[in-house]
């Protein structure tokens, strides 16, 4: 048996190193515990907003900050104040906490049906307990937790849907309602109210239709813009006034026709890149916005919308992609 001997000072310096290797052990195990989903990134053991991925902290609204303070989360579950409603498919609750409802999409300002979206949300839900439900990922972009909504036994986000003020708009990997809410979709179709509602000219889907969609343009999308088109045909015996239709996509990417007409058995290419416009080429002009321009989702899929001039649907389109 060997036997230590030593002074208080040695005894100090002992303790002095066992805290040290327990603090270290404490902020290992506290980091492996922190989970951080894009576009929030861990600092320490806590989470911060990193907006442009730049490894460095912003603020909810993407400017940069010294602050590596941790941002505010709500609990993945249970019942809170909505004191406002934002826009068809944002509420602020009580503690100025901002959600975005998951799986939908509304008009956004100035398009039709804005405020009709935004005042049937707040006779859902404005001033009243909700029940918030989580999926996968806890916030967006913008730092808002995404949650399905319920008032009572109505389900607040497949309600919206149903009534045609809200597109259902899935982004993997947050599926979990996804079949309830195609269902109202369908319903909603069915009912052909607001969204939904067809249009009442001739040149309906009954002449306009889909004749090619190439939505994996070659090599990387972001790169080849003109390579990402859909093509249309008007299979009638008559032309079709197609000014000020719209094209969309479930991100909210809208292209407007110009003035343009669609002759008698024709085809017209909406390319996303830019280009001159021809009588049976239109480019889309979706450049220099963001890091990528492309329009049309690969993984995960997308929908295309067509509508007419007086925001009528005209064209429901949606494709799987690929995983």
């Amino acid at each position: 048996m060997i036997l230590l001997s030593m002074d208080k000072h040695g005894i100090i310096v002992l303790c002095a190193i066992g805290l040290l290797i327990g603090f270290g052990f404490a902020y290992l195990i506290l980091k492996d515990n922190v989970v951080c989903n894009e576009p929030y990134i861990q600092v320490g053991t806590s989470c911060c907003l990193d907006v442009n991925g730049d490894k460095i902290c912003d603020s909810p609204e993407g400017t940069p900050t010294s602050s590596t303070a941790t941002i505010r989360t709500i609990p993945k579950g249970g019942k809170y104040t909505v004191s406002r409603v934002v826009d068809g498919d944002t509420v602020e609750l009580g503690d100025s906490e901002k959600v975005r409802l998951l799986g939908i999409n509304t008009p956004e300002v100035g398009q039709p049906y804005y405020e009709d979206a935004k005042n049937r949300l707040k006779e859902l839900v404005e001033g009243k307990t909700v029940t918030l439900e989580s999926d996968i990922n806890d916030k967006d972009q913008y730092g808002r937790s995404l949650r399905y909504v319920y008032v009572n036994d109505v389900f607040v986000n497949v309600k919206l849907v149903e009534e045609g003020y809200a597109n259902v708009y899935i982004l993997p990997p947050n599926t979990k309602h996804e079949d309830e809410l195609m269902s109202a979709w369908k319903t909603c179709l069915k009912k052909k109210v607001n969204l939904c509602e067809p249009s009442e000219g001739y040149c309906d889907d009954r002449c306009i239709g889909i004749l090619n969609f190439n939505w994996n343009a070659e090599g990387n999308d972001c790169d080849n813009l003109n390579d990402e088109y859909v093509k249309f045909r008007n299979s009638c015996l008559y032309p079709c006034d197609l000014t000020d239709w719209t094209i969309k996509d479930e991100g909210n990417h809208v292209y407007k026709f110009p003035k343009f007409t669609l002759g008698e058995e024709a085809d017209v290419t909406l390319y996303t890149g830019s280009g001159i416009n021809t009588g049976t080429k239109l480019y889309w002009g979706n450049i220099g916005r963001m890091a990528c321009n492309a329009i049309w989702n690969n993984g995960g899929g997308d929908t295309l919308y067509l509508r007419d001039a007086a925001n009528k649907l005209i064209i429901e389109y949606n494709y799987a992609g690929y995983e």
